[in-house]
């Protein structure tokens, strides 16, 4: 009976069925093209970013160059050649007939003068500019007596003022004839562009004194920039730089003084 029994229970074991695990499907048309849609929007983005990044340092790059090409020249004056007014004989200014930092055409009435002396002739005059410009200065109020030659109104021709800077040799050598340079300061928005013209000798007493080796760079204002430096007043003081990368081959400034 056991042995019936341990038959039945050996029978029973051997007979087990073991069920297999159902392999995992394989992946639809539809999700390899989604999984391949992501691999390539992954590797549009690194392209974008590699390149970016490459176009970031090459600007970098250019603009640290550009910078090393850029010398500063120090500070410009804005200069004038003054067009003085007067009298050749002493006068007493009646009436102005003008005010400062207004543009006058030549042969516009200034002023009316009454000449203090009695030789015989008109004492009443009127001053008139002798060429158009823009008036800088009032030296003779209203009332009051300018002697003999005195200047009684000042003005200057804005197409001829320019921008002086003092700059020392050492630093002249690097520069050339023609070279464009960037000014910029009080009453300008934004830099304006100018030409090295020619340098001359620096006109001071005391700078020659003390043996300084620098002389004087001439700027002219381009074309372009003449309406806005029409608006600022001589005798202002300017921050210059000199793209030393133009005017290449053309005479160095410090053979030209």
């Amino acid at each position: 009976m056991s042995a019936t029994i341990d038959n039945a229970r050996t029978f029973d074991n051997s007979s087990t069925t073991v069920i297999p695990r159902p392999e995992p499907a394989a992946p639809t048309p539809k999700r390899r093209g989604r999984s391949a849609l992501r691999v390539m929007r992954t590797g549009v983005v690194v392209l974008i970013l590699l390149t970016a990044a490459g176009a970031g340092g090459t600007h970098i790059v250019r603009q640290r160059l550009a910078e090393r090409n850029m010398v500063d020249a120090g500070k410009a004056v804005l200069t004038a050649q003054p067009i003085t007014v007067g009298s050749a004989d002493a006068a007493v200014v009646t009436e102005m007939m003008t005010t400062e930092r207004t543009s006058v055409t030549a042969g516009a009435d200034l002023a009316t003068i009454t000449l203090t002396a009695d030789g015989g002739g008109r004492r009443v005059q009127k001053l008139q500019a002798p060429a158009a410009g823009i008036v800088t200065k009032i030296n003779v109020a209203p009332g009051q007596i300018a002697r003999a030659g005195e200047p009684i109104v000042t003005l200057y021709d804005p197409a001829k003022v320019v921008f002086a800077v003092d700059v020392p040799l050492e630093k002249l050598r690097k520069f050339r004839l023609g070279m464009t340079a960037y000014v910029t300061g009080p009453g300008l928005s934004s830099r304006i562009t100018t030409t090295l013209e020619k340098v001359e000798p620096k006109v001071d007493a005391g700078q020659q004194a003390s043996g300084a080796d620098e002389l004087t760079v001439v700027l002219r204002p381009d074309p372009a920039a003449r309406a806005t430096v029409r608006t600022l007043v001589p005798g202002l003081q300017f921050a210059v730089v000199v793209d030393t990368t133009t005017a290449t081959g053309s005479t160095p400034a410090v053979n030209s003084a």
